[in-house]
């Protein structure tokens, strides 16, 4: 195979500071999942995979007390008019607060800027480990403050923890609904097992299991049972459906795992690339690389690399490299001797 270098310029591109869509991790995540496959649906009874989102609350490290109200996220925009039933997290619910359908007041729900990872799985695999990285991440971690109102300094320093429910938005007997899984499971013991009935794979499998805690924390248990079963409505309301994620060390700001090559910000850059090939590249089949930059993509054609025959007799050979348009000029000495050597290789 040849191994032809060539050497590209005067490819000149202006990048520009677009935020990394790669998350700097900080946050220690108390978060583990399951779940299992899904059946099917009815035309008044179904899920759409990937409506989901998370209720999340900030709380104290040290109380446990709430010192925010709880938020919502979703990756889709909802519908004001969706049946739900307010802003109540899980030990809200432990410490005995009633399930309470708030009819006629609009729901709402932040879109994040950076969509969240699948929270809710349809097909059996959990989706744990990208839900740990990004409610572990700065970006996170700042979304919720601001989100919050609280201060991301004390978070970052550990003062605070993100108490996080996953919920899904789904259609129960033709009615649209938002449920975190600890809400499906008070609302089955209310409605006398009619989500069990109906909506068992969603409600009280992937939804619930979708989220448990690795161990025990702020007086919710650690979860040892089946991650791929039916949960019982007692389970799912005491234990299941949440995570806890907190900070006890400040995350690397902007860090991007293991980049190929670094650029500086508001800057011309010129690249080059190595182009080899098993083909003669010549006027008559040159090639072409193609460079896609943000969305855009800059092509340069007419790549040829030049090929000769040496003459059989020994001595010195002159040859030139111009540049009109640059107005560069190379002008390389080339001994011919028996060996066979690379004529553009430079020390």
């Amino acid at each position: 195979m040849k191994r032809l270098l060539a050497l590209l310029c005067s490819l000149a591109l202006t990048l520009c500071l677009i935020p990394a869509t790669a998350f700097a991790a900080g946050g220690n995540g108390n978060i583990d999942g399951g779940g299992g496959g899904m059946g099917q649906g009815t035309s008044t009874n179904f899920w759409n995979p990937g409506n989901d989102g998370v209720r999340i609350t900030v709380v104290d490290a040290a109380s446990g007390s709430a010192v925010s109200s709880p938020i919502d996220f979703s990756n889709r925009t909802q519908n004001s008019r969706i049946l739900h039933f307010g802003k109540v997290n899980k030990l809200q619910y432990l410490a005995g607060t009633g399930l309470s359908l708030q009819s006629g007041v609009a729901y709402t729900c932040i879109k994040p800027a950076q969509s969240m990872p699948t929270i809710v799985s349809s097909s059996g695999q959990n989706n744990i480990d990208a839900i740990k990285r990004y409610f572990c991440s700065e970006y996170a971690c700042m979304m919720v403050a601001q989100a919050a109102g609280v201060n991301y300094e004390r978070m970052i320093a550990g003062e605070y923890k993100l108490l996080i429910e996953p919920i899904a938005y789904f259609t129960h007997n033709g009615q649209y609904y938002c449920m975190t899984a600890t809400e499906a499971g008070l609302y089955d013991q209310l409605a006398g097992g009619s989500l069990r009935r109906t909506m068992t794979s969603l409600t009280h499998k992937n939804l619930p299991l979708s989220m448990f805690l690795e161990f025990s924390d702020l007086g919710i248990s650690a979860w040892g049972g089946s991650t791929t079963g039916t949960q019982s409505n007692s389970d799912i309301i005491n234990t299941l459906g949440v995570g806890i994620v907190w900070f006890d060390e400040i995350p690397p700001e902007g860090e991007i795992e293991a980049p190929d090559v670094e650029y500086r910000v508001d800057t011309d850059v010129i690249t080059t690339v190595t182009l080899r090939t098993d083909t003669d590249l010549t006027p008559d089949n040159p090639a072409s690389v193609t460079f896609s930059i943000l969305g855009t993509s800059y092509r340069v054609n007419n790549i040829v690399i030049p090929a000769w025959r040496q003459p059989e007799s020994l001595g010195q050979m002159a040859h030139s490299l111009h540049s009109p348009d640059s107005h560069y000029n190379w002008y390389p000495s080339a001994a011919l001797i028996p060996l066979r050597i690379p004529l553009w290789r430079k020390s």
